[in-house]
């Protein structure tokens, strides 16, 4: 039976799994309420019980394997985390595995192809390695077959670490006054005021705005990375990116403004999402008329974080606003910025 338990960064259900015959413990974490955990594990336990085999497959080559791995995917994740699971393992897996027999897979054949992506930053390759893992543990829970990296040693990260490229107030002051096209003016208000995705902000359509309450609700992102049409508007990212955030009034007027017919669906855009090509350079654009450093759009999400921890919010408060599935991200992110006041810890331990 499943047990639920109320933590610090939302609601947790644990329980055990038998996986080849062996009784292992399973945790689902992170969920707003009891009844998303509950959901969460019903869909867990479902898509479980689904996708175990129920008659035997022949597998023999990695490509059998990836054949079978795909088809359990597409019904478990996202579209556009489908899509980019495909590309990744077409790109870097299958031009080295394709036709071997699994079977015959050795660990030394894994650290070879682990040497071949050396060009590739390690946090990429970690990614592209935790893939392949995930394939080989599935091939090892449904049909039996070995998992060669296991006995492979985790990538070691020995890269300097890159400091966080973010705007300060005055920096973003000084790019957002030199924007001169109200629709993306009030885009990276936004994403700096509210520390949201740029697919969240792409997808935001005007009923997701409420002018009494003075709140945004996050329920949807735009995905690019579909095929055979140019965008999808998919699910949050987890089930805590589904949120209602507080914004300031005169923010969420102006947004307001931006709809010119009853037609207009998106907030920016209209009645289609703006084009990425079309943000990107015109960003480029406006951050080198600023004369601000160039950071990535992503990082304005950064940049909304490391604001409002500098002005005393607390490191929960700012991971709801965010979405993080669980505040360790949050503090696995951020946890540099926090201030490190030493004069009140010797305070507190003073009389012991």
């Amino acid at each position: 039976m499943p047990s639920y338990e109320k933590r610090a960064n939302g609601w947790t259900v644990r329980f055990r799994e038998t996986v080849n015959d062996e009784e292992v413990h399973k945790r689902l974490s992170g969920y707003q309420t009891k009844a998303d955990a509950q959901r969460a594990y019903n869909n867990y336990i479902n898509s479980y019980e689904h996708i175990a085999p129920t008659r035997h497959i022949d597998i023999v080559t990695f490509n059998d394997l990836w054949i079978c791995y795909q088809q359990n995917s597409k019904t478990r994740v996202r579209e556009s985390s489908f899509y980019t699971i495909q590309s990744k393992v077409e790109s870097h897996i299958l031009p080295h595995f394709a036709e071997k027999r699994v079977s015959e897979i050795s660990p030394s054949d894994i650290l070879l192809w682990q040497a071949s992506l050396s060009g590739y930053s390690f946090k990429y390759r970690s990614v592209i390695s935790k893939q392949l893992n995930s394939i080989f543990r599935f091939g090892n829970r449904y049909y039996d077959l070995p998992n060669p990296m296991l006995k492979v040693e985790p990538l070691r990260n020995l890269e300097a670490k890159k400091e966080m490229q973010i705007w300060s107030w005055e920096e973003f002051k000084q790019f957002i006054d030199v924007v001169d096209d109200n629709t993306y003016r009030c885009l990276f208000r936004f994403l700096y005021a509210s520390g949201c995705r740029k697919g969240e902000a792409l997808a935001l359509s005007f009923d997701d705005i409420d002018l009494i309450k003075n709140t945004v609700r996050i329920n949807k992102s735009l995905s690019r990375k579909v095929r055979n049409k140019p965008y999808a508007i998919t699910p949050p990212k987890n089930l805590t990116s589904d949120r209602v955030i507080e914004m300031p009034h005169n923010l969420l007027e102006d947004m307001c403004a931006l709809r010119k017919s009853k037609k207009d669906l998106f907030v920016f855009g209209g009645d289609m999402p703006l084009a990425e090509n079309t943000l990107t350079r015109k960003y480029k654009h406006w951050v080198k008329l600023s004369g601000v450093k160039r950071i990535r759009i992503h990082d304005l999400r950064h940049s909304c974080a490391s604001y409002l921890i500098s002005k005393g919010n607390t490191i929960v408060a700012v991971s709801k606003r965010l979405g993080h599935a669980d505040i360790t991200q949050t503090l696995n992110t951020y946890s540099h910025m926090l201030p490190s006041d030493n004069s009140k810890i010797l305070e507190s331990i003073s009389e012991i």
